[in-house]
């Protein structure tokens, strides 16, 4: 470990480097849970990168232009939070000692806007990087945006650090696939090669070439063969730096559980220590053998370090023009809604929802720089490539639309990057495949992120494509998540709606469901209701004698079932309900008006009856797909499953 002078001061780097691992193995022993493993091992890799390379202002830390940490082993959360309070951010020791505690700063995993100086919420492995890469999309985006000539306005890199589990998982590689393509020089990886994983050798399971496999793919990488020499780790830290045209890895061997008395085996990955070894680690490392010690020469030198070095590059005030100082705090400001009550998009005519939606979201872009996204490699059938925009390349940062390419497991994890560098992002593909997103879109729902997830060919009328292609189980799921927003319109008025209804949000995903067939402009649909969630949209004429309510394309196939049952005596109301959790939300006067509670009510969706129960206590009263479809004709395939307008009309009126 190294002692040097920096102006008067002497430094002991290694002291420093050994207090991180002291407060680490404490905290977990205090907690009785975590992983020391990681800790031990990884310490000299965070020190040399906050010490020397991350440009932040620990007292402010979402200063705009910081460089970006995201650890994306997010079970080395214990050295992450001790890094952060000895270099100054807003932890305090109490803070240390309630790790893994309830409601405490410091939780088991990272996660965003709890602790300050956490990036983002990581935990399931491959998620960190994979977002890295959206933050690395976001900051080319804006420096794109915002650079004339040599002023650059913004200019950050983002660090991540991962393990062996976080490049075993699937979404790594779609996104590191992705990053290098795209050519993000200012993305840099630092890998944790441990060759140890929860349940032995990774030998077991993962023998590539780590290294190779980057090169294939487009990235810079470098080896550094001794994990706890400092110079070796800066010096291929400032190496990566430098490389712009390319994305880098650093692999950097260590050993897990370093000085303990189970380093280098899996024991010590998930397991707290046993207080003999921690007792033993500390006298290795000349560390007092009191819980929660902390030298002040430590903190005071760590700080030191950091603010020296960084704040020659704040000072740095580059000019900014009007129109870049409005991108820009639009870019800070937390509040992301987008509200243009001047935006003329009642005129679009598209019998297709969603080329309507195309249209819509073409509409806002024009005029608001904060929506940038693109599609899974169904622009074509998603139909929201924004004409005139642009392509997002390695050659052309400024372009709006992202070819994700076949990953729609990166490009969720992505857009919750692109949207935590400021903007909001969209991304595209079809319902059936949300499946492949679910655990990104999970998170961004955990962080309030205000993504907004484009799904078409929403039903089983997408027929010959069958029943791997048509959604059943999925509108349940997605409207079964937390903080998520999940809107079905019946046609372009309520995809109007929809949209106006999502993007005036501040924050929080939404989802917005799509059919792929050509439906008709109702007479009674509301842009201005949707943002009720439900609402009547044919009212009965004399006597109600019940209340069918659908969402999507059923909406056309129940009004047609209404005015036939009409003829038979029947005075049916007709709700539209294209957000059941919002209706749900509405004072219960107006949930009473538009469901009055004596009467028959009656719910028709292509999907599992799940969440209708919310509204209807009886599933004899909800008209359901409980079983995958079929593939075959359109026609065919709805009269098999009973949702043809004669079976419906049948079915509805023995029900009523």
């Amino acid at each position: 470990m190294k002692i040097f002078k920096n102006n008067d001061r002497i430094i002991n780097e290694g002291k420093i480097v050994d207090q991180l691992r002291a407060l680490s193995i404490d905290m977990i022993h205090e907690a009785k849970s975590g992983h020391p493993g990681i800790a031990l091992g990884v310490a000299p890799i965070l020190y040399t990168l906050f010490a020397n390379h991350l440009k932040i202002i620990p007292k402010n830390p979402d200063y705009y232009n910081r460089d970006r940490f995201i650890l994306s082993a997010g079970h080395a959360s214990s050295l992450l939070y001790a890094t952060l309070y000895l270099a100054g951010f807003d932890i305090s020791l109490e803070d240390l000692k309630k790790f893994r505690q309830i409601d405490s700063k410091t939780p088991g995993h990272p996660e965003y806007k709890i602790t300050p100086g956490v990036e983002m919420t990581t935990g399931p492995l491959g998620q960190g990087i994979a977002t890295g890469v959206g933050i690395a999309i976001g900051e080319a985006h804006a420096e794109a945006l915002l650079t004339t000539g040599k002023n650059k306005v913004i200019d950050y890199n983002t660090y991540v650090l991962v393990g062996d589990g976080d490049l075993m998982e699937g979404v790594s590689y779609e996104a590191i696939s992705l990053a290098g393509t795209l050519k993000l020089g200012k993305l840099i990886v630092l890998y944790d090669s441990n060759d140890i994983s929860l349940d032995g050798k990774t030998a077991l399971s993962f023998t590539e070439s780590v290294r190779e496999r980057f090169e294939a793919m487009g990235w810079h990488t470098l080896h550094v063969m001794d994990g706890e020499d400092l110079a070796q780790i800066n010096k291929a830290i400032s190496d990566a730096k430098n490389v712009v045209d390319k994305p880098t890895l650093i692999e950097i061997k260590t050993t897990i559980g370093k000085y303990s008395k189970f380093q280098g085996t899996n024991v010590v990955h998930g397991t707290p220590l046993e207080e003999e070894d921690i007792t033993n680690i500390k006298n290795a490392l000349n560390i007092r053998d009191i819980p929660f010690t902390v030298s002040t020469d430590v903190i005071e030198d760590f700080q030191y370090i950091i603010n020296e070095r960084c704040k020659k590059e704040i000072k740095k005030k580059p000019k900014l023009t009007e129109e870049d100082e409005e991108i820009l705090n639009t870019l800070i400001n937390e509040n992301k809604s987008i509200d243009f009550s001047d935006l003329d998009i009642t005129n679009i005519e598209s019998t297709s929802l969603r080329e309507a939606a195309g249209k819509v979201l073409a509409a806002y872009c024009d005029k608001n720089y904060l929506l940038f996204g693109g599609s899974a490699d169904l622009f074509s059938s998603c139909k929201n490539y924004i004409e005139d925009k642009g392509n997002f390349t390695a050659t052309n940062y400024v372009g709006q639309n992202i070819y994700f390419g076949v990953r729609e497991h990166a490009m969720a994890s992505i857009m919750n990057g692109i949207t935590l560098t400021g903007f909001r992002a969209y991304g595209s593909t079809m319902l059936a495949f949300s499946d492949y997103m679910k655990p990104a879109i999970r998170l961004a729902a955990m962080m309030h992120l205000p993504n907004i997830y484009i799904f078409t060919h929403d039903s089983l009328s997408i027929g010959e494509d069958g029943a791997t292609h048509q959604p059943v189980e999925q509108l349940s799921s997605l409207r079964n998540l937390p903080n998520l927003e999940v809107f079905r319109p019946c046609d372009i008025n309520e995809v109007i709606g929809s949209y106006k209804a999502m993007l005036e949000k501040e924050k929080d995903p939404s989802v917005i469901c799509l059919s792929r067939n050509n439906l008709k402009t109702l007479e009674n649909t509301s842009i201005h209701a949707v943002s009720k969630g439900g609402y009547i949209i044919q009212k009965e004429k004399n006597h109600l004698d019940g209340i069918l309510i659908a969402s999507g394309e059923e909406i056309h196939l129940v009004i047609e079932v209404a005015k036939n049952l009409f003829t038979k005596g029947k005075d049916l109301r007709v709700v539209s309900m294209p957000n059941i959790e919002r209706f749900l939300t509405q004072d219960k006067n107006y949930i009473d008006e538009i469901l009055p509670v004596e009467t028959r009510k009656i719910a028709i969706e292509m999907s599992l009856s799940t969440n209708w129960n919310k509204i209807i206590f009886n599933d004899k009263y909800i008209i359901s797909q409980n079983t995958f479809g079929a593939s075959g004709k359109k026609e065919d395939v709805l009269k098999k499953f009973g949702f043809d307008v004669e079976t419906l009309e049948k079915r509805i009126e023995n029900l009523l």
